[in-house]
């Protein structure tokens, strides 16, 4: 039995495909996440102004 290296360019094709696939997995989860994020807020009753120091605390600069 003899395997075929795929070529450069239907490497890079795949790989187009798979970084395509990848951002709008990212972008699908992202909007889900929100959505949860918007849920739970409303179903504790959480405000931006609560939120704004456990969400700044990972966005510090440097």
């Amino acid at each position: 039995m003899t395997i075929k290296m795929k070529s450069y360019d239907e490497l890079k094709a795949e790989m187009e495909t798979i970084q395509q696939q990848m951002a709008e997995a990212k972008k699908s989860e992202r909007a889900n996440a929100l959505k949860e994020v918007k849920r739970l807020c409303k179903e504790f009753g959480f405000t931006a102004g609560m939120l704004k120091g456990a969400l700044t605390k990972g966005r510090s600069k440097k």
